[in-house]
């Protein structure tokens, strides 16, 4: 079976770890950090200072370059986020909010392109109170829960998400690509700041599982207390956007970037423009989702998958090197 593989696990795991499959992994208390370093409550226009190309459509956010410490700074644990490591990013773009259903509608409508999940056997979903299953008719389309043309696509697999994106770029004419690991998690700390989840250190501002979740879903892990509105996948901007202007990067869905995974990777990173190991058996995931416990929401959390995996929490979100149209 097609798992969610977790990435982020201790390098001395524990005799006995509660796995739940599909999108909920391994489970345990979600640490307790301090709510200090808080973002604003709304975009600073000053985080991003740089030169926006004026031809760049409005839905991609300038993320202006630079160096920061790039893994778990907020524990000792050993996991595959340490360890923590200098990484310096030249300037690029990515998307601000994760590519929707109308979006995606957008290409089959044109191309005629059947997703993995439809031409196999459908995506990984939830049955009953929280149980998985893979479901043969569910595919980006037909998740089995509700969904508009604003919510974020998913039963989307890195491959099929390449696939969309080599057609948008025949379109626009253009070089989008999507996230390398070090951009995605540079830009879900607002340029590398010490934010635990993208909406700063403190309590949850995003879609993340959450009691709302937990009525529809009773197994899920959620955070306690917490209830942002929405059982399902939220539509996209729902949530206030972080210091950079980009919403849903903690929570909402799972988002793939373009690394390979590669087991001890941070020790032997690149300092410049890291673009992933070369060992080819996975792609790594990054976010969190809606049904997803808290800590996997972090922005220094590291899961991975094979390129093939599809799943009602995985979508993804483009990208676009600066200087070039």
């Amino acid at each position: 079976m097609n798992k969610i593989k977790k990435h982020d696990t201790t390098l001395f795991p524990p005799t006995v770890l509660i796995v739940v499959l599909l999108c909920v992994l391994t489970i345990y208390a979600v640490p307790v950090y301090s709510t200090s370093s808080q973002p604003p409550s709304a975009p600073d226009e000053t985080a991003n200072n740089g030169q926006r190309n004026k031809e760049m459509p409005d839905n991609m956010v300038f993320v202006k370059g630079g160096c920061y410490q790039m893994g778990d700074i907020f524990t000792e644990e050993p996991s595959s986020s340490k360890p923590v490591h200098e990484v310096c990013l030249d300037d690029f773009y990515a998307g601000k909010y994760e590519i929707t259903i109308g979006e995606f509608r957008n290409f089959t409508a044109e191309t005629g392109y059947k997703t993995e999940a439809e031409k196999q056997d459908g995506c990984h979903s939830w049955v009953g109170d929280g149980t998985e299953e893979k479901i043969k008719n569910h595919y980006w389309s037909n998740t089995g829960f509700p969904q508009t043309d604003n919510h974020p696509v998913v039963c989307i697999s890195w491959n099929d998400a390449n696939n969309y994106i080599q057609w948008l770029n025949k379109k626009e004419g253009r070089n989008y690509r999507l996230l390398t690991e070090a951009e995605w998690e540079y830009a879900a700390r607002s340029r590398g700041k010490n934010y635990l989840y993208s909406w700063g250190t403190g309590k949850p501002a995003g879609n993340i599982a959450d009691e709302s979740a937990r009525e529809v879903l009773s197994g899920l892990s959620i955070w306690e207390g917490y209830r942002d509105g929405f059982s399902y996948t939220a539509p996209v901007g729902s949530f206030i956007a972080n210091e950079l202007g980009i919403h849903d990067m903690s929570g909402n869905v799972y988002e793939w970037v373009s690394d390979w995974q590669e087991k001890d990777y941070y020790s032997h990173s690149p300092r410049e423009n890291p673009s992933g190991g070369a060992d080819r058996t996975g792609k790594i995931l990054r976010g969190g989702a809606w049904d997803l416990q808290p800590e996997t929401a972090r922005t220094i959390s590291r899961y991975w998958n094979m390129a093939g995996a599809r799943a009602v929490c995985i979508g993804f979100r483009i990208a676009h090197p600066a200087g070039q149209n």
